[in-house]
């Protein structure tokens, strides 16, 4: 969705989402793009200090992961690698082609189908964004009596547009909006 939307290709976003961070944040990302989260992981750890954007195709995950050495794998620890290369297997490209029962016998039954599957480029886990936050809130306080429905209006006008800008800044969308005005003298209109 996030392509359809800025209109570009997979790299400039993650060219862009760089840039800001550090614009913003003043701190540089290692951004990593592929077509599984396995693949990605590995290739942002695969970009050199102080950051990059290094994009993997789907057409180009075999050749990419064969290369490089079993401990880059995204997933696989520091004991698994070491029991792997122990037993000769230095490369994920070599740890493709081991045949799952084998690399099952050595890492164990769940962890060997991982490390095979994911040597081969194969990650069923669906990208998930994170949820809408359950709802967004702002509020405003008269300091004394309001008779005047003008002043009220105009509040609550203000109250909106802050939530609006709120929500704008950080590129989110809210699944309940609540405005509260507090008048003076303790009562409440709550409205979401």
């Amino acid at each position: 969705g996030a392509l359809r939307y800025h209109c570009t290709t997979p790299h400039r976003l993650g060219e862009v989402l760089r840039i800001r961070t550090i614009s913003r944040l003043g701190v540089d990302v290692r951004v990593g793009i592929g077509p599984s989260i396995t693949v990605a992981a590995t290739a942002s750890a695969q970009v050199p200090p102080p950051g990059g954007v290094l994009t993997v195709t789907p057409d180009q995950v075999t050749d990419w992961l064969a290369q490089l050495p079993v401990e880059a794998l995204h997933g696989l620890g520091p004991r698994q690698a070491a029991v792997l290369r122990d037993y000769g297997i230095h490369s994920v490209g070599l740890l493709a082609a081991v045949p799952p029962t084998t690399v099952q016998r050595l890492l164990g039954g769940r962890a060997g189908r991982l490390a095979t599957d994911r040597a081969r480029g194969i990650d069923p886990r669906p990208v998930v964004p994170r949820a809408l936050p359950a709802s967004a809130a702002v509020r405003c306080s008269f300091d004394q009596h309001a008779l005047e429905g003008a002043a009220v209006r105009a509040a609550l006008l203000d109250l909106v547009v802050r939530l609006g800008v709120r929500l704008r800044r950080r590129g989110q969308a809210a699944r309940a909006l609540t405005l509260t005005l507090k008048f003076a003298g303790g009562p409440l209109w709550e409205k979401t």
